[in-house]
């Protein structure tokens, strides 16, 4: 259960974006998930907490994220639909996807089988390696960051 505070945005609407629920909460931001009616697609919204939203030097390193991903191309990087900043707070809103996260997979109770294993290695270091191609690194690959699609895993931001 979240609480009221970190839970500030379920229920509202943020520009064209209708947000429903919370999907993910990490160190600096909170993930939720959001309806783009105009376009009619679900997404998901990371909304930087506010205690980061000003401070400058995160900004800055927040703006170029969004730059870098937004130049990111591949099948397996969560694209980049939209990104902006106010006071208060700072959002990126990417492709949603319905498969959960590695983590998700793991913990179920099923194991993966090794032909699903190095198909979902094998997308992962292709999509490491595009992004290393343009000099980016992640920086925080770990299952929770890797997200599965209908028929590809891809890497969050």
């Amino acid at each position: 259960m979240q609480t009221p505070e970190i839970d500030r945005l379920s229920g509202q609407v943020i520009r064209s974006y209708e947000v429903s629920r919370i999907i993910g909460v990490g160190g600096f931001g909170i993930v939720y998930q959001a309806y783009q009616r105009v376009v009619e697609r679900d997404v998901a919204i990371k909304v930087i907490l506010p205690q980061y939203a000003d401070h400058p030097d995160f900004i800055r390193h927040f703006e170029s994220e969004a730059q870098i991903i937004a130049q990111l191309e591949h099948p397996y990087i969560v694209p980049l639909y939209d990104f902006w900043r106010e006071p208060g707070g700072a959002y990126l809103v990417m492709r949603w996807l319905r498969g959960g996260s590695l983590r998700d997979h793991i913990n179920e109770v099923e194991k993966l089988d090794l032909p699903t294993i190095a198909r979902i290695l094998d997308q992962i270091t292709e999509a490491l390696s595009v992004a290393h191609q343009k000099g980016i690194v992640h920086q925080d690959i770990k299952p929770e960051n890797i997200l599965i699609g209908s028929t590809h895993v891809h890497s969050a931001p």
